[in-house]
């Protein structure tokens, strides 16, 4: 079970309480001592310390969240880089009892944040060759290692003095088609060259993180007070496809770039539009819903997690995987995820 974003605050503020291996974690807070939380569409995260170490944890928003990173948690303890910092997921770490007195819990994701500092300081500490030569070693240990971030920004990376460390690996995939983040790479570089030669003021209004067609999962911060924003929801995401995720009372729906409901705030939680589909979560379970709200594939499925870069989903049903394609026809039998991978594989060589 997912928790709301506020007992993950409360867990923050009572690790002893509601978290079972961090009980000792702190973490960081604003002036009146609320912990200081920023979300994607899939994680709410915070920055705690345990003692001198400094870590990113993760609330996962939905259960797809995890499916996503599964396979890559598990193959980034045999990569053997000082360019990767650790990534995992802790089982049932935070523990929480619901309204009918029922214990519940839910896995979190951490990562080690190394000594060191954001991309801003390092623009401001270090020679613009040294970074420069820095981002064509980190592409290059990429490739090395058949890694791709997926989500390559400078929010994203964090530099050590000598290196730049990718953080946030939601997206990421360990694969032979290891050259998708070649185009973030350049976008980088064009932000040092134009940073020491004058043209960079101290935001991205020219060289944002989203340049062109951005289909990448992005941060905002996020509060738990009562106040309501100015604009009438109590979180709000990037535009994607000409729609915006929000959060409501009511749940998470969908506006378009003049805030006008496009799809009413109605489920349990959304994921962002990309190929004109969106992963929603209902009390029934997971779908697949296009622009106008119709389900492409109904929410009774415990993952559902659209692939958008292959035009398909990986859907699990009573802890079994099958494979629908983008029009929500299954395509492969509900089998362990290997068998159905496998099948569509021997199915495209046909």
């Amino acid at each position: 079970m997912i928790p709301p974003i506020r007992l993950f605050r409360q867990a923050l503020l009572a690790p002893d309480l509601m978290l079972t291996t961090l009980c000792e974690a702190r973490p960081e807070t604003d002036a009146e001592g609320h912990p200081l939380l920023h979300r994607t569409s899939r994680f709410a995260e915070c920055t705690i310390r345990r003692g001198p170490t400094r870590e990113l944890l993760f609330l996962p928003l939905s259960p797809s969240a995890l499916s996503h990173i599964e396979r890559t948690v598990a193959t980034l303890h045999r990569l053997q880089s000082d360019s990767l910092t650790s990534y995992t997921i802790l089982g049932d770490e935070l523990h929480w009892f619901d309204a009918a007195g029922r214990e519940q819990r839910c896995d979190l994701v951490l990562q080690t944040l190394p000594e060191g500092c954001s991309w801003n300081e390092a623009l401001n500490t270090s020679s613009e060759e040294r970074l420069l030569l820095a981002l064509d070693h980190l592409q290059e240990e990429f490739h090395r290692l058949g890694f791709t971030h997926n989500n390559l920004k400078a929010s994203n990376l964090w530099w050590n003095g000598k290196r730049f460390i990718p953080l946030r690996y939601h997206d990421a995939r360990i694969s032979s088609d290891h050259r998708l983040d070649d185009g973030d790479f350049d976008r980088l570089r064009t932000k040092i060259r134009a940073s020491f030669s004058g043209m960079y003021e101290g935001d991205y209004t020219m060289y944002g993180d989203c340049d062109g067609m951005c289909v990448h999962d992005g941060q905002a911060a996020y509060s738990t007070a009562r106040e309501t924003p100015s604009d009438g929801h109590l979180w709000r995401g990037n535009l994607f496809e000409g729609l915006r995720l929000v959060e409501d009372e009511t749940g998470y729906g969908f506006v378009d770039g003049m805030n006008r409901t496009v799809i009413p705030s109605r489920y349990l939680w959304a994921g962002d539009f990309h190929e004109g589909r969106a992963e929603v979560e209902t009390r029934e379970g997971m779908g697949l819903i296009d622009r106008h709200g119709e389900y492409i594939i109904p929410p009774r499925y415990e993952v559902v997690d659209y692939l958008y870069t292959e035009s398909r989903v990986r859907v699990r049903l009573n802890g079994r995987w099958a494979l629908f394609d983008y029009l929500g026809r299954r395509i492969t039998e509900f089998a362990p995820e290997e068998v159905a991978i496998t099948r569509k594989k021997n199915n495209k060589t046909k």
